[in-house]
């Protein structure tokens, strides 16, 4: 059949969007009157209708960050040590869902200037049960105004990777089984050949692809460390697992940029940015949920900031 053919061609062509395979893949479900492959089809060209069809190669975990009001100065965009909430509702919390249609996933990418994050708002219940616990440590006038999860953008470069992997073993499936010469009316006949050929390709997640959902997390319950003691500091970080290199990297720079506005200087923001791109990859062995945590009270405790 040449549409098989057509679509193998557009996924061996880098510079072709991916949608344009999915498309002919849209045409090949309808002709064969294949329902759960059209499924799969429509939800990744139309956008996911809820957080609980996702399939679990668009769930990741990622970090709580923060608007907050405190002592009358505003703090953006700054993790949040959240409270104790259990291990499974911490989990859940820090779970970051991606639900956007494939043309907004590229779109996003082609847009990305460097550096760039997601970040998906928590409805204001969620944000009431995060704010009461921080109102007690930080006084009655604190004001938690905006929460999320945020993860880097190359979650979505991991999505789109997945998307086309998952498809283009399903076509080469279909060509192994069928030949590319074959016809719809025999491809109608197959239904539950080509059911199994989608349980192997297509909705074959192994162990699942949930990234650094806490599984590994090693987490100092409370962080002591007197204004300016770097050796507190350095000992605390390697406790929780931080490498040497990294931790003598943060130790260069933490002094040479005073905070400002309860707000850090944009060399520790870059090694931030840094350990949360290691956790999420896997690369630091704790979740990025719990990275957020442990390293902004570590360094505001050494700022004397809390």
């Amino acid at each position: 059949m040449k549409l098989i053919s057509d679509i193998l061609n557009d996924l061996m062509d880098d510079q072709l969007s991916l949608t344009v395979a999915m498309v002919k893949t849209k045409v090949l479900a309808s002709r064969i009157d294949h329902g759960e492959l059209l499924n799969w089809v429509n939800a990744e060209l139309k956008g996911y209708p809820d957080r609980d069809s996702l399939p679990p190669y668009r769930i990741t975990s990622g970090v709580i960050v923060g608007d907050m009001l405190k002592q009358g100065n505003m703090i953006t965009d700054f993790p949040l040590p959240i409270p104790d909430l259990g291990v499974e509702l911490d989990k859940k919390i820090r779970l970051f869902r991606l639900t956007d249609n494939l043309t907004t996933l590229e779109r996003f990418l082609k847009n990305d200037k460097g550096n760039a994050y997601l970040t998906a708002l928590f409805p204001d219940h969620i944000l009431r049960v995060l704010e009461g616990p921080m109102k007690n440590v930080n006084g009655p006038s604190f004001q938690l105004l905006r929460a999320g999860v945020k993860v880097p953008l190359h979650f979505v470069n991991q999505v789109l990777a997945e998307v086309k992997d998952k498809l283009l073993e399903f076509i080469l499936a279909l060509d192994k089984q069928f030949g590319i010469n074959t016809e719809i009316n025999d491809l109608k006949n197959k239904q539950s050949i080509i059911n199994q050929i989608m349980s192997t390709t297509i909705h074959n997640n192994g162990d699942g692809n949930v990234i650094n959902t806490g599984e590994k997390t090693t987490v100092t319950a409370n962080i002591t460390i007197n204004k300016g003691n770097k050796q507190v500091l350095e000992r605390t970080l390697s406790e929780n697992k931080v490498a040497e290199e990294d931790i003598q990297e943060l130790l260069l720079v933490i002094d040479e940029e005073p905070p400002k506005d309860q707000k850090f200087g944009v060399k520790v923001n870059t090694w931030m940015g840094k350990m949360y791109a290691k956790a999420l990859s896997g690369g630091w062995e704790i979740s990025a949920g719990a990275a957020g945590s442990i390293l902004a009270q570590a360094i505001m405790k050494y700022y004397g900031l809390v």
